[in-house]
């Protein structure tokens, strides 16, 4: 990417708002639907939509999956920290443990959050003690996760 589209700013004004909502709903919307949408020229909200992308405040587009319909019913939340001398690169490889969904540096003790989907708790049990834990981690304190009420709210960040 270049220093030009890296540092290109743009706007969020009120229709780019728009248009976001739009596509956090349904991203697989055609330019010309959402134009449709929000009586605009589909020129337009493809340009708006372009511009946004190389400014890097849409990051990408992704299919969401009902892990139980691919045989993921077992999914936790675990938190851990690292053990003195671990280091923060080791966590990177947490991309190629099958099942991680997302790896979080948070506040606390606790430091690290990584949300894990598995066939069934026996599987994430094995999963986290065989490819997890040897990565660093101590002070683990595994949840699992009972139902989810909210995962993704379709438009309450803009």
């Amino acid at each position: 990417m270049s220093a030009q589209k890296k540092d290109l700013v743009v706007s969020v004004d009120e229709m780019n708002k728009r248009i976001l909502r739009l596509l956090r709903t349904n991203g697989k919307m055609s330019y010309r639907e959402v134009a449709s949408t929000l009586r605009r020229s589909p020129s337009t909200v493809r340009d708006r939509i372009t511009r946004m992308e190389e400014g890097n405040i849409i990051l990408g587009y992704i299919t969401l999956v009902d892990p139980k319909r691919v045989g993921m019913n077992a999914e936790a939340l675990l938190f851990a920290s690292m053990k003195e001398g671990a280091i923060a690169s080791d966590m990177t490889k947490l991309r190629r443990v099958e099942g991680v969904l997302e790896v979080l540096y948070v506040s606390g003790e606790r430091n690290i959050m990584i949300r894990i989907q598995a066939p069934d708790n026996r599987a994430l049990e094995e999963r986290i003690s065989r490819e997890i834990n040897p990565l660093g981690l101590q002070n683990v304190d595994l949840r699992v996760i009972i139902e989810s009420v909210m995962r993704f709210p379709e438009t309450s960040l803009i």
